[in-house]
């Protein structure tokens, strides 16, 4: 009997045990969050706006921290290097978690054994604008246009090797176009561009065009996916490009060492923001749609982009950037 609960107690005092050194593991300072781009963009945005109502529900600072350089690679090898302690976070883009990985042969991370999906934040559709010299109003029409224009067939994309650039590529191909993508460093100077007319078309995420589109400086023709803010824009399905669906996509990750404790903790925290109606009326504000979800919800819906990008990346011939 003594030697019973001698080993029954044993086993409470190994779990004990278990317990405290898993919690000490774990940070309870001030966390970090990585953004692989400047301020002002779409991953820093959402970023601050996640992390001001993170700080509630977890009882811990959270602050975000911009580590930008090579197409979020700085950001997301800084997160390989960090403890895996919850401290620091990733709050990143599918471009660099999903894209980067299959054009780059040694990008200096593996997004399945480097990383942990914590969630996803939030989607956003990607969209075809013109400027209005094209006269076009229709995919079809600027299609005309560029078939007319074969010398001046560009298409702007903010960076080179992103979705947008294969979409462009794709376009490119479609329309029957002699241009190229032209691959500018963020979408600020694309927009700039192609207001002014230096490029005939640009694609990029929804919210850099539609305010000139709803002043009239642009025309957005298409979408990956149709949204309220844009009643009657059809999407690149709706007009006969089945294979230009790649939706962006926002998550939030940690190193793969992070215990799956603090990863659950975090998780639960991140639905509490994303289904709080302030933070999802910022987001639809912003023409992004708040995915909550659980971390394996995260890593199949990435997984579902990944294979999206490499379908394109197979149809268009994309090399690398």
């Amino acid at each position: 009997m003594n030697g019973r609960l001698l080993t029954r107690r044993g086993a409470v005092a190994a779990v004990a045990t278990f317990a405290l050194a898993a919690r000490a593991q774990e940070n309870r300072g001030a966390i970090r969050v990585l953004v692989g781009y400047p301020p002002g963009g779409p991953a820093d945005v959402v970023a601050r706006l996640v992390a001001d109502k993170l700080a509630a529900p977890l009882g811990q600072a959270v602050v975000v921290e911009n580590r930008a350089g090579a197409g979020g690679l700085v950001a997301a090898q800084a997160l390989k290097a960090a403890p895996a302690d919850g401290s620091v976070l990733f709050l990143s883009n599918a471009h660099t978690v999903a894209m980067l990985p299959l054009i780059q042969k040694n990008p200096g991370f593996s997004t399945e054994k480097d990383f942990r999906t914590v969630g996803a934040a939030a989607t956003f559709e990607l969209a075809l604008a013109a400027h209005p010299g094209t006269g076009a109003t229709t995919a079809e029409q600027l299609g005309r246009w560029f078939a007319a224009n074969p010398a001046r067939s560009n298409i702007g994309v903010p960076a080179a090797g992103s979705a947008p650039e294969l979409l462009g590529l794709a376009l490119a191909r479609q329309f029957r176009a002699e241009g190229v993508p032209v691959a500018y460093k963020g979408a600020a100077p694309l927009v700039q561009d192609l207001l002014a007319g230096q490029v005939p078309a640009g694609v990029s995420g929804v919210a850099e065009f539609l305010p000139h589109h709803q002043a009239g400086r642009l025309r957005i023709v298409a979408l990956t996916r149709t949204t309220p803010l844009l009643p009657g824009v059809p999407s690149f399905a709706d007009v006969g490009m089945p294979n230009l669906e790649l939706t962006e996509l926002l998550g939030l990750y940690a190193p793969a060492a992070t215990p799956a404790a603090v990863v659950a903790r975090y998780n639960e925290a991140l639905q509490r923001v994303l289904q709080s109606g302030e933070v999802r009326d910022r987001l639809q504000a912003l023409t992004m749609t708040p995915v909550p979800g659980t971390p394996a919800d995260h890593a199949e819906r990435l997984g579902r982009i990944q294979q999206a990008m490499a379908a394109a990346v197979r149809q268009t011939g994309y090399s690398g950037a």
